[in-house]
């Protein structure tokens, strides 16, 4: 039921950066409706290094707990060659040095603890299909007024192409596609056990890692000069790595029907609000999965928004964007750079990032490794209190 005399927020998205903006506006005392294009929530997805400036906004919504107790249990990163045999390590302590302190946790579970503080409503299947300023229609037919629309839904974002214009205006495509799953499969999952096992030959990387009772997660990432997701992207997955060994005969094997499989792009804009439209997460700043740090951000983000609109309205989306865009831009910056480490081009670059796996115990290499992986970020909140 709406709150009397409360300004009115639709938020677009149902994701990590729309949860978190709906828990803070709530907090502010804005009434929020949220709106999501998937028939229900979407769980699962792939697992996420979780740290930075989002692991401190997670903090302050007293999160971390609940996210410490669904922490994937990897006790390893390593890279092993197609018969599934070790190439290099880095132990999971090694890592965290390196990241800093970091949580790894599947996006969907991150989603699900940030959605239980939210009271909100959710209308599930729905869509915003025009807005005029604050005057929002849905594609169920309803028409609302909003004193606020965030455009919070994603790197095809639906508000961000009708407020802003077509995507190829915005979305630098970086040359790859993934895909993400999870299934239980007992088998496989003892095979895999609790590292997280990387299998690369140039251009193609599988990751694989078990989580638990018996639920085993991969994620794929090649290679592919057209952007566009193939209309069978079960079969072009099948056709791309089929020739692969090690597990993957039995992940293609396996592959569920609802799987995730998309474009990685970035999104690049020089504003990020229109009049009541202001857009939040992947719909104003994807990263990408090459630069990671894009739920850290999401969640940054949508704080950041809350707060400055909390300290008053009036100029608050310019505050919002001129704390967040330098922190999304250095991000992508070092994503693009990050390509050939993640998704290594040669032979050699492999050889390369596996021997510094091997060397990471060191302490010179940790922070020559820390300098490759972890972009600074932690500046974007040095302003902030908190938006309660």
């Amino acid at each position: 039921m709406p709150k009397s005399n409360a300004q009115r927020v639709v938020v677009a998205g149902a994701g990590i950066a729309g949860l978190t903006a709906a828990w803070w506006l709530e907090r502010a005392g804005w009434d929020v409706l949220v709106v999501e294009r998937a028939p229900e929530f979407r769980a699962g997805g792939y697992l996420i290094d979780f740290f930075g400036p989002g692991y401190e906004v997670a903090r302050r919504m007293g999160l971390l707990p609940e996210l410490e107790r669904r922490r994937a249990p990897i006790t390893a990163v390593t890279s092993v060659d197609a018969r599934g045999r070790r190439r290099a390590e880095m132990s999971a302590s090694a890592y965290e040095s390196v990241a800093g302190g970091v949580v790894s946790v599947l996006r969907g579970d991150l989603a699900e603890v940030i959605g239980a503080g939210v009271s909100a409503q959710v209308r599930y299947g729905t869509t915003v299909s025009s807005v005029d300023d604050g005057r929002v229609t849905f594609s169920d037919g309803s028409v609302e007024e909003f004193d606020l629309v965030v455009g919070a839904d994603g790197v095809h974002s639906r508000v961000r192409e009708l407020v802003f214009g077509p995507p190829e205006r915005f979305v630098r495509y970086l040359g790859h596609r993934t895909a993400a799953f999870s299934l239980r499969h007992e088998e496989l999952s003892a095979r895999i056990g609790h590292r997280y096992q990387l299998l690369t030959v140039p251009h193609r990387m599988v990751g694989c890692y078990a989580l638990r009772d018996g639920v085993v997660a991969a994620l794929m990432l090649h290679r592919a000069p057209e952007q566009a997701v193939p209309d069978d992207p079960a079969a072009a997955l099948r056709a791309r790595f089929g020739d692969l060994g090690w597990v993957v005969p039995e992940l293609l094997s396996v592959l569920p029907g609802d799987f995730y499989c998309d474009e990685v792009s970035q999104v690049d804009m020089p504003a990020w609000h229109r009049g009541k439209v202001v857009l939040a997460g992947d719909a104003c700043g994807a990263v990408s999965l090459f630069a990671g740090h894009g739920a850290s951000l999401a969640m940054t983000g949508a704080f950041v928004l809350a707060e400055e609109l909390a300290r008053g309205t009036d100029g608050a989306l310019d505050r919002y964007q001129a704390r967040m865009k330098p922190a999304v831009t250095h991000t992508q910056e070092f994503g693009r750079k990050f390509i050939g480490w993640m998704a290594p081009p040669s032979a050699w670059r492999i050889s390369v990032r596996d021997m510094a796996f091997r060397l990471s115990g060191l302490p010179v290499v940790r922070n020559l490794v820390r300098g490759s992986v972890t972009p600074e970020v932690d500046g974007v909140l040095a302003t902030g209190g908190t938006a309660r």
